[in-house]
């Protein structure tokens, strides 16, 4: 078990509590004492601090010092807040469990306070309690992740700004507009929608692939919506440089695991006439479905790829964002996306990359992590959010596309490989039709 395994298996319980103790709020309209719901909620989210990030910008671990204290308030809590029974029906019951628990989480304080108050001042540990971050992913879709925009708006309607985005595929396209500015400005919404049209953000132009996978589709996202996302200089928007960090999932194809050579893959794109004026339905159709039938195959190859996250390394943060957003977007043997521009320090950028994980091409990052809650909560965890050191997040998912979920644990909801080709074949399909 790795450490953030560990990690996660200690704090599940208490998040379970926590997500039944707001259940029994709002179940007890009002008739739930404040203070004792204020006292519990304390106590629960001191429970879960692992590393807290000091003034000097270093992190103290405390998750040790904690343990006994996490331990004795799910032996006090846990009867009450047990997911699998019934909500209180009488929620005076949290009174003097309410209390123990502040007793416990006031000795957690104190002996914190003993061993590490030269190194942790108890008001940033009380920061880090009481303030609390919001993380949204955007999970991909194709079409159906324009409902990503209608949550934006709900959530600024509501005065709630995200500390952190990440996103995959459709999901990493919006999530880079709702990372271009700290207030979501509503208005926008029909001007990104217009942009956004199969007219301006494809092209039936079949081009080498240099990092990306072949498709008939080329997706000219800096065409289409490059210009939202430039400096006042001209010069194109990093992932560094937006004003909400942001995480791109990407999928990584590995060398040597292709079944077939990277250029029949590539053969299978030709066009059955240099004019595209006579370019026939039927024959484009075909070729389509052809190369759709082979890059299913690739569904079926373990360890055939590898996930790679833009914006979660100093490295990757210097990637232009609409790059990374576009090698999100583009649908294995559907939707090419790729660097093909005279731009060197993206060139290197990207052969780096390539080389050091030894991978071939680059493409949808839904094909590993369609909803990346597992990438954001791992990040937060490692690392804390950007500029401000805290892992005390609520991380809120929408996922717009797959139904059909896996009946787990896992706090990531992937796109699996059934609904992957059903994907492959209805948006190669609905493209040749539109066409």
């Amino acid at each position: 078990m790795t450490l953030l395994q560990e990690r996660f298996a200690e704090v599940g319980p208490i998040t379970a509590m926590e997500t039944q103790l707001a259940r029994a709020a709002v179940a007890a309209r009002g008739r739930l004492d404040e203070r004792d719901e204020t006292s519990i909620r304390y106590a629960l989210a001191l429970s879960r601090c692992w590393h807290v990030r000091a003034p000097d910008g270093r992190d103290v671990a405390v998750a040790a010092i904690l343990r006994p204290f996490r331990e004795r308030l799910v032996q006090v809590l846990w009867p009450l807040l047990d997911p699998q029974r019934p909500l209180l029906a009488a929620p005076h019951e949290l009174l003097p469990a309410a209390r123990e628990a502040q007793r416990i989480a006031q000795e957690a304080l104190a002996q914190i306070a003993q061993q590490l108050g030269h190194r942790l001042p108890s008001e940033r540990l009380d920061r880090e309690v009481r303030e609390r971050h919001l993380v949204l992913v955007c999970g991909g879709g194709g079409g159906t992740g324009y409902v990503h925009l209608a949550a934006f708006a709900l959530l600024e309607a509501a005065g709630l700004q995200p500390a952190m985005l990440a996103g995959s595929s459709m999901g990493a396209i919006l999530g880079l507009f709702r990372a271009r500015e700290r207030r979501f400005d509503l208005a926008r919404i029909p001007e990104i929608l217009q942009d956004l049209t199969y007219r301006k953000i494809f092209r039936l132009i079949p081009q080498p692939s240099m990092y990306g996978l072949p498709g008939p589709l080329r997706l000219h996202l800096r065409a289409a919506i490059g210009h939202w996302f430039r400096h006042p200089d001209g010069s194109p928007l990093r992932m560094s440089d937006l004003p909400i960090p942001l995480l791109v999932t990407v999928t990584g194809i590995r060398r040597g695991k292709l079944p077939r050579p990277l250029e029949e893959y590539e053969a299978m794109l030709g066009v059955p006439d240099p004019d595209p004026s006579r370019w026939g339905i039927r024959a484009l159709h075909r070729n389509v479905r052809q190369l759709t039938a082979a890059i299913s195959e690739l569904a079926r190859i373990p360890r055939l790829t590898a996930r790679l996250v833009f914006g979660a390394s100093e490295e990757t943060r210097q990637a232009d964002a609409i790059d990374a957003a576009g090698f999100s977007a583009s649908v294995p043997g559907v939707i090419h996306y790729d660097v093909l521009r005279d731009d060197a320090r993206m060139h290197e950028l990207l052969q780096g990359l390539l080389e050091r994980h030894d991978l071939l091409r680059l493409c949808d990052g839904g094909v590993v992590d369609n909803v990346p809650v597992r990438t954001a909560w791992q990040h937060v965890q490692r690392a804390g959010l950007p500029g401000l050191g805290s892992r005390n997040v609520v991380i809120f998912a929408l996922d717009p596309s797959c139904a059909r979920r896996r009946k787990s644990s896992s706090t990531s909801s992937p796109l699996c490989s059934g609904c992957w080709r059903r994907s492959l074949r209805f948006q190669a399909e609905s493209q040749t039709r539109s066409v």
